[in-house]
């Protein structure tokens, strides 16, 4: 799969751990973001941030250029990949900043492991 360039100005924030670019959703590497429309079962392991916290965070992430590396597709078809804006991973920020939680098994041959010193082997 092949990194991909593009302008912040190119690519909306769905929630805190989706983007659309080019119509496409793409989802963060690894982390699970609290959904907009969703509602939280009671009892269920949800992500602790407010969706629209969340979703502010990471469209306030998002400066030029922003890489986008593709790594697999989820089950839903949607594109998985690892995110940088300004140099940064958008997937370790929104961790970083409490408005997402890691998801060991989302993390494929656990590169944002390796690349976040702060997502751990616990989580879901």
């Amino acid at each position: 799969m092949i990194a991909a360039l593009f302008l912040a100005s190119a690519v909306a924030v769905v929630d805190g751990g989706t983007l659309r670019v080019n119509g496409e959703h793409i989802r963060l590497l690894g982390i699970e973001a609290p959904d907009i429309a969703a509602r939280c079962r009671k009892g269920g392991n949800c992500p602790p941030a407010d969706p629209r916290r969340s979703k502010d965070s990471l469209k306030h992430s998002l400066r030029d250029p922003i890489t986008i590396i593709p790594v697999a597709r989820d089950a839903a078809g949607r594109t998985v990949a690892i995110i940088y804006a300004g140099g940064l991973n958008v997937s370790c920020e929104q961790l970083r900043k409490g408005m997402a939680v890691y998801r060991p098994r989302w993390d494929s041959d656990r590169r944002l492991a390796r690349e976040c010193r702060f997502a751990r082997a616990g989580g879901g």
